[in-house]
């Protein structure tokens, strides 16, 4: 399976962010104030969920320096070969054919690799019925590799043709042996790990105000939450500024979290450059890494749809009680993932719609129209599926950017991104499958460059002056990658308008 560029090495087998002390700066006359979180919880108050938030639900992984990074995925040896021809009697097998290999005759399975071992049983479509057993460790015939097999099971009269022509399945089962003098059979196969790439991205911004912006009062109060919790608001020009930058700045990480795609050529070149004439590394976002594995089109969504998806990611690969997983949307795509419950669980409906059963979905309310008014409804926010499989909805205000997003759904005032569903497998605390990476001790760095006064803190007679003009200029600074450890973990599901 090809994932995309960041993708190095294939299986021959295989058929941070950081989470740094954000600021909003001065505190009046003081130096600048760490808050900690504070700004990724005012940010998650103003704006909802983001991926910045979310991700901070998990340890950072560190890497010891600023070059590309690595991981390795390693995949199930198990798996099955199609076949490129049969051949009995010297002659090609089709479909028409019948009694092949009938009475004990040999005859010969063509595969694109070599996969099976001498003495090994191997099965079909129909697996059971038609059982065959490998007689030698077959040759070379071209880039081809060609079997002599005979039959296995009980029944001599041979095997339709249909079930021997190209592109049949097979497997391997096991490999018997006599009771005694028994020679060699069967054998191990490996798979090699996937050596996948990422990069970590460097972000900067800039934004200057004049000397005397200080004391400039601002008609609104701009409410921060503080590491133990606690709302302060602030009034001054400088620090409702200072906050637009940590928002802009914010927005910038957050979208290159998701959307980031990298700039790297197939010959590993950089064609962006700097000011300083070096080279400008973009890394792979979420997106980019998911895009490769399962991606999926639909007209009208549906739980049967979504159940299918879900069954697919989880089936062999995830214990029952590891099947939880976030499907990031739009307010539109939340609205659908409703609908879509309400009409699988719609022999429900009784008993949600009787007043005083549980769940209240038809209450007491207050209204001057009536005096016994009502309130009625209900909105779906997670569905449990059979097999342990949990998916927990989640709305992403980044899905219903109207500026970024202008494709509308034909008939529909909303956005198509909005109705888009994203699978993120996060997997556990413990061992999270996406996950920020920064450089092990390389902080998110705020500065600050001022002349005689700084708007920005408030501090003045500066003895070592970085400017001649009565200005401040503050920059913030960051590198940050994002690592998608197993991108067939994950899965979108997007309107056909985007196909």
């Amino acid at each position: 399976m090809q994932l995309g560029r960041f993708q190095v090495t294939d299986a021959k087998a295989f058929a941070g962010m950081i989470n740094p002390e954000n600021t909003l700066g001065a505190i009046w006359k003081t130096s600048p104030t760490k808050i900690n979180d504070a700004m990724i919880k005012l940010l998650a108050i103003n704006r909802g969920k983001s991926l910045e938030n979310m991700l901070a639900r998990f340890d950072t992984k560190q890497v010891d320096n600023d070059n590309e990074f690595y991981w390795e995925l390693i995949g199930s040896s198990r798996r099955n070969i199609p076949l490129v021809e049969a051949s009995f009697k010297g002659a090609t097998v089709t479909a028409s054919d019948n009694n092949i290999g009938e009475g004990g005759q040999e005859f010969q399975l063509t595969f694109d690799e070599q996969w099976f071992f001498k003495g090994e049983i191997v099965v079909g479509e129909k697996n059971e019925v038609y059982p065959i057993r490998i007689l030698d460790d077959g040759f070379p015939s071209g880039s081809q590799w060609v079997h002599t097999c005979e039959i296995a099971g009980s029944d001599r009269s041979g095997i339709p043709g249909s079930e021997l022509v190209a592109g049949k399945r097979f497997t391997e089962e096991f490999a018997p042996v006599g009771k005694g003098l028994s020679r060699e059979v069967g054998g191990v196969r490996r798979v090699t790990p996937v050596s996948m790439r990422g990069e970590l991205t460097t972000i900067r911004i800039d934004h200057k105000l004049p000397g005397d912006a200080t004391n400039k009062q601002v008609v609104m109060g701009i409410p921060v939450v503080d590491k133990a919790g606690n709302k302060k608001v602030f009034g001054a020009l400088a620090l409702y500024e200072d906050w637009l930058v940590e928002q802009e700045f914010s927005l910038y990480k957050n979208k290159f979290l998701m959307y980031g795609k990298t700039n790297r050529t197939s010959d590993g070149q950089y064609h962006n450059k700097d000011v300083s004439g070096r080279s400008i590394k973009i890394g792979s976002g979420i997106r980019e890494q998911m895009e490769q594995s399962n991606t999926y089109f639909y007209n009208e969504f549906s739980i049967e749809l979504l159940e299918e998806i879900l069954f697919g990611l989880s089936e062999g690969k995830l214990g029952f009680n590891q099947r939880v997983f976030i499907l990031r949307t739009g307010e539109r795509g939340a609205a659908e993932f409703h609908k879509a419950v309400l009409k699988t669980t719609s022999g429900w409906a009784a008993n949600m719609s009787t007043p005083g059963t549980n769940p209240a979905t038809v209450k007491n309310t207050n209204s001057e129209l009536h005096s016994n008014a009502m309130s009625a409804g209900f909105q779906f926010v997670e569905y449990m599926a059979p097999n342990g499989v949990t998916v927990k909805l989640e709305v992403d205000d980044f899905y219903d950017d109207k500026i970024r997003n202008t494709i509308k759904i034909p008939g529909s005032s909303g956005e198509t991104e909005s109705y888009r569903f994203d699978i993120f497998y996060i997997g556990s605390p413990e061992d999270p499958n996406i996950k920020k990476v920064q450089v092990k001790g390389a902080e998110e760095i705020r500065g600050y460059q001022w002349g005689f006064r700084n708007p920005f803190t408030g501090a003045v007679n500066n003895g070592n002056m970085g400017t001649l003009e009565d200005s401040g200029t503050i920059t913030k600074w960051c590198q940050l990658g994002v690592v998608v450890y197993d991108p067939s973990r994950t899965a979108s599901i997007i309107p056909y308008v985007l196909a």
